[in-house]
């Protein structure tokens, strides 16, 4: 099959009445292209390209999280054969596949998660245990697995350790392999190699390393950017401010929303045409193991935001605790992380066992330009900090575009809440419930001066 890089091309991104805009595809500035198409040279083995991270300017985009690590496999299956995945569980929170749509790149569904396996719900080999299991020895070495990489659609029943690719038309199949919170002195990958491909062709040759790839044409260059293209951003930008839209009635409160497609996400944020029942479909190459909240700020109001709120029980993976504990979690993973809206770069980001919590279960976290951090943004005084972007919204990406540099996105991430948790993100079914479901669990987000915040002294929290 003719093999096709990926990008978005938002054919079909914003409806105004019958007519769609004007200038929408699939676009890569010329000032990145040569970032775009670079080989990568450090991948482990050949089937995976990356990691994609904050830490790779070439592929810090589509809104990483700073406390995860991903890799993705690009590839096609020859007829008639099979592909499996032999790998080992990583030290970490949490490990998983996720393959995505492909097809048309204008489909509200483009690179949307299609299938998906986590960690507890892969088998271990013979002999070997799953170190995600509640009380599994977290340390063993015999963490062996093998996973199937299947051909075709999700079936409505589907075999132990199986992915489905899900590939449409002559694309390639993309799969994304994610590691997030590595045990403290585990590397990216959590002290492991990444998986490696097993290809048994319909002659039962069995194909293993550099020949496995050769057979499946597997990507070697990174995922392209998926920029919104220009016509369609200047259009959203001279609609509307996002974060003016999202102000609560006080002004000075932000409204924080969960996360359904990116049509619905620029039609509400920049147009004010917030549908009642928008496809939840989180694009961008999502983990469909997460769902998202998302606040748009503007330092323009004011130049400080402070995030106050309470963060569902996990299990502590960090220090390499000997035995996964999930009893008494209600997630397996909580971060929130500053974005610029265009580009879709992290700027930074704090996961749950960074973050301070208070005596009474919350935190406190400030949001700021370094230059304008607050003297009592410390950790000695129990609050948080996370850097704004200079370059807010990121436009200046684009070639004679410019940034609207007071712009923010704040991005709260909820990892597979256990079953009797009802207040996470997923739970939320309709734009304006995330209050009535999260209740306690959904953050607050307030704007301040320097001053302002300041004179809250060091017990900022209670002063609050």
């Amino acid at each position: 099959m003719l093999r096709l890089k990926k990008s978005f091309q938002y054919a079909a991104l914003i409806a105004l009445g019958s007519s769609a805009l004007i200038g929408c595809g699939g676009e890569t500035s010329s000032s990145n292209a040569s970032n775009d198409k670079k080989t990568i040279v450090d991948t482990p083995n050949c089937f995976w390209v990356g990691p994609y991270s904050k830490n790779n300017p070439e592929t810090n985009f589509a809104y990483p999280d700073d406390g995860a690590r991903y890799w993705h496999a690009g590839y096609d299956i020859p007829a008639g054969a099979s592909l499996k995945l032999n790998g080992q569980f990583p030290h970490a929170r949490y490990m998983g596949l996720n393959s995505y749509y492909g097809g048309d790149k204008s489909a509200i569904n483009y690179a949307a998660p299609v299938h998906s396996i986590a960690d507890t719900a892969m088998e271990p080999n013979a002999g070997a245990i799953n170190p995600f299991i509640d009380g599994a020895i977290r340390t063993s070495e015999f963490r062996d697995y093998q996973v199937t990489l299947a051909a075709g659609n999700t079936p409505e029943t589907v075999p132990a350790n199986t992915l489905y690719g899900n590939a449409q038309g002559d694309d390639n199949t993309v799969i994304l392999y994610r590691v997030y919170v590595p045990d403290a002195g585990k590397d990216i990958q959590g002290g492991v190699s990444l998986p490696e491909p097993e290809l048994t062709l319909e002659n039962g040759e069995v194909l293993t390393g550099t020949a496995a790839c050769d057979a499946l044409k597997v990507d070697t260059e990174f995922l392209e950017t998926p920029f919104i293209p220009d016509a369609t951003y200047n259009f959203l930008r001279t609609s509307g401010n996002p974060a003016q839209n999202n102000l609560n009635e006080d002004g000075k409160t932000v409204r924080w929303k969960a996360a359904y497609n990116a049509t619905y996400a620029n039609q509400c944020s920049f147009l004010n045409q917030c549908q009642s029942d928008p496809v939840r479909l989180v694009n961008w190459y999502a983990n469909e193991d997460n769902q998202y909240l998302a606040a748009f700020i503007d330092r323009e109001i004011k130049p400080i935001v402070v995030i106050r709120g309470k963060i569902p029980n996990v299990p502590t993976t960090l220090s390499g605790e000997a035995t996964f504990d999930n009893t008494q979690s209600q997630l397996r993973y909580w971060s929130i992380c500053q974005n610029e809206y265009f580009s879709q770069k992290v700027t930074a980001c704090l996961y749950d066992e960074q973050v301070h919590i208070q005596p009474d279960g919350k935190f406190l976290i400030v949001t700021s330009l370094l230059e304008d951090k607050p003297s009592n943004a410390t950790s000695e005084c129990g609050n948080g900090f996370i850097e704004w972007s200079k370059d807010g919204d990121g436009f200046a990406i684009r070639d004679g575009m410019v940034n609207h540099s007071g712009d923010g996105l704040l991005v709260v991430r909820n990892m597979l809440p256990s079953a009797g948790f009802g207040k996470a993100v997923q739970n939320t079914a309709t734009p304006g419930d995330e209050a009535t479901v999260m209740a306690e669990f959904l953050p607050t987000a307030e704007y301040f001066t320097k001053a302002e915040f300041e004179a809250l002294g060091c017990d900022a929290y209670n002063s609050l």
